[in-house]
């Protein structure tokens, strides 16, 4: 919501009758016996057990035990166990399940990186791949339970590990592909992980990114691994590789998937502390693959004949929600490049346009740097694209409106999708069956409980607050890996029986939801409190400003006081027309006491602004984990700005 929250955003896109008519939202509805999709989500937060049994009959999935009961005791949300006595295996439903369903020819896996290379896989050809590696794995001594990590770019041999390790009911440890040593090695060491695949090099913007050479130096600082298996990718010019080569596990007769509890774990998914060692979320076989699979289902309406890609990589958790969620949808995943506008602004389209993409998913940061540089939008080629998906932060209303209007000619629908490593998908989403508003949602998804609540955890009906939830659904965790008390402390602890999730969101009277910010990044000054994001928005539509972060410092009178971070072009100063204009938007009292123009901002290496990181480096405070940083630079410019 920009500016006054109270006046709605209006509707930007209409579905067709037959869209609606078509799509998977009303299809689960028909099949529920609901009159409409607001009977849909009453019968998901009245009765959701019996929704998410309802959602799993829906994505026929193939269990090796049907489980007694859906869940055990929703009664007590922290602690409630899903698909009690089932057994299930994701990575036979991935791939093995449309083999024996006489699915084998269609197409699993499609590759373009826009500049000649392409290729694809069937069901059967990847089936066969992922057993040539699973048994690889297992005669490494790779056993259920094991933890195997894995740090490669998009890829297939990310994908095909991704499902080799499931298939052996070992346990994933995603890392991100950028990560430099000593992060790696933190996420190992904590995982206590036996085998570590990673490949020789991959190029990134045109040069050659050595991976052989720092694998040595996790070695020395990780005991524990006994083996590594190494992708070939960088051919001749590679150095030499360490450990069992990839490419020489043989290939292997068919072989049936371990058979695994429900809940037995599918990976270790770290994200960020504010303190100490990164969070390891654990995630399960069956509620992940409930989850993701009915998300990418209902939210990005998944059919058999779509093709799925998302900009992201194996070490994010949205690698395994399109990737896993959109083989065991039915669909084919694409891979597409893992800089979408190198060696050119236009190399992700033509790449989408070469792997047949119809769905595709991305960031408000990627489309803020594609929207720098793109000088022509309306000549992209989207012949094949029916919607557009986006994660990882609030929108800005210029970069929304300029992908919707200038890139998608109006005509494509903008799923936004928001929810978490924590939750195996959204919370809130939009879905092709209802109209879409600019930078919102049109609610939460069926069946999470999501409601608003004050600071005492009362739910309030409208306006803004904390999103929380009021039961658990399948695929969120029970623990982190190795500290209990750490998992209770963040999501438990604060109002008992609810859990907090740490968005600061808001809701019109016609139900449109809107994320205004993490509710610990919230501006609280003289009384009122205000997304960073909306400040941002204003301040990122003075011409020559690239990006804002908005932080509140504390204040002796107001609590806080406003303070910007303004990146802007070299030697460009904005902090009076930043103040002015804030002053127009919000009134006196939000007058920032001070602009900072820089040249660059810290962000993660998916492009977020950290706006936690701002703050702490402007106060002088202990940073936490800094391990996701693009680059320690903008911090050390922060600080010497504060001193």
């Amino acid at each position: 919501m920009n500016g006054d929250e109270s006046a709605p955003t209006a509707v930007r896109w209409h579905p067709s009758d037959d869209l609606v008519d078509g799509s998977r939202h009303v299809e689960l509805m028909r099949l529920a016996g609901c009159r409409d999709l607001t009977e849909l989500d009453r019968l998901g937060s009245e009765r959701p057990a019996a929704f998410w049994d309802l959602v799993t009959e829906w994505l026929d999935f193939d269990w090796q035990r049907d489980y007694a009961a859906i869940a055990d005791d929703l009664s007590l949300p922290e602690g409630t166990r899903w698909f009690i006595g089932g057994q299930f295996n994701l990575a036979e439903n991935a791939v093995e399940r449309w083999v024996r369903r006489g699915r084998g020819a269609d197409l699993a896996v499609r590759w373009d990186d826009g500049e000649g290379d392409s290729g694809a896989l069937n069901f059967e050809h990847l089936a066969a791949e992922v057993d040539r590696v699973a048994a690889g794995l297992r005669g490494l001594g790779v056993r259920v339970g094991d933890r195997v990590s894995m740090q490669l770019p998009m890829s297939v041999p990310a994908l095909v590990a991704s499902l080799a390790i499931a298939k052996l009911g070992a346990i994933a440890v995603p890392v991100f592909s950028g990560f430099g040593v000593d992060a790696v090695a933190v996420r190992l060491n904590f995982a206590d992980v036996s085998v570590h695949i990673t490949a020789d090099g991959y190029r990134r913007r045109g040069r050659e990114i050595d991976l052989a050479s720092s694998t040595e130096e996790l070695l020395a600082l990780c005991p524990g691994v006994r083996h590594v298996v190494t992708v070939p990718m960088l051919g001749d010019s590679a150095k030499p590789r360490r450990g069992t080569d990839w490419a020489s596990f043989p290939m292997v007769a068919p072989f049936e998937a371990e058979r695994l509890d429900a809940e037995h774990p599918l990976l270790i998914a770290f994200t960020s502390g504010t303190t100490g060692v990164p969070k390891g979320v654990v995630l399960t076989h069956a509620g992940f693959a409930v989850k993701a699979t009915s998300d990418v289902m209902l939210s990005l309406d998944a059919h058999h004949d779509d093709t799925l890609a998302w900009v992201t990589d194996p070490g994010w958790i949205m690698w395994p929600i399109f990737s896993l969620g959109g083989l065991l949808a039915g669909s084919a995943v694409a891979l597409l490049p893992s800089t979408p506008d190198f060696p050119d602004e236009r190399v992700l389209w033509r790449a989408c346009a070469g792997a047949g993409v119809t769905l595709l998913g991305l960031s408000p940061s990627l489309i803020r740097a594609l929207q720098r540089v793109e000088q022509d939008p309306e000549s992209v080629d989207l012949a094949s694209i029916r919607l557009f998906a986006s994660s990882g932060e609030p929108w800005t209303p210029d970069a929304w409106e300029w992908l919707f209007s200038r890139v998608g000619r109006e005509g494509l629908p903008i799923i936004n999708y928001s929810g978490g490593t924590e939750v195996s998908g959204a919370i809130l989403s939009n879905t092709v069956a209802m109209p879409i508003v600019a930078c919102g949602f049109a609610g939460p998804l069926p069946g999470m409980g999501a409601c608003i609540v004050d600071s005492d955890g009362v739910p309030i009906y409208g306006g803004v607050g904390e999103l929380s939830l009021d039961h658990t659904s399948p695929g969120m965790p029970l623990t982190f890996w190795n500290d209990h008390e750490r998992f209770h402390d963040t999501y438990w602890s604060r109002w008992p029986g609810r859990w907090y999730h740490g968005d600061w969101v808001a809701a019109d009277s016609r139900g449109c939801w809107f994320i205004l910010g993490r509710s610990d990044d919230t501006l609280k000054i003289a009384g009122k409190r205000i997304g960073p994001a909306e400040v941002e928005a204003v301040v990122n539509a003075i011409e020559g400003v690239h990006e804002s972060a908005a932080i509140g410092i504390p204040h002796p009178v107001k609590g806080e006081t406003l303070v910007l971070f303004v990146a802007v072009d070299q030697n460009r100063d904005v902090a009076d027309e930043v103040a002015a204009r804030i002053v127009t938007h919000f009134g006196p009292a939000l007058l920032p006491q001070a602009v900072h123009c820089v040249d660059h901002l810290p962000r993660n290496r998916s492009g977020k602004v950290l706006r936690r990181l701002v703050r702490q480096a402007y106060l002088g405070l202990e940073l936490g984990d800094t391990s996701s940083l693009e680059s320690q630079a903008p911090l050390e410019n922060i600080r010497a700005v504060a001193s």
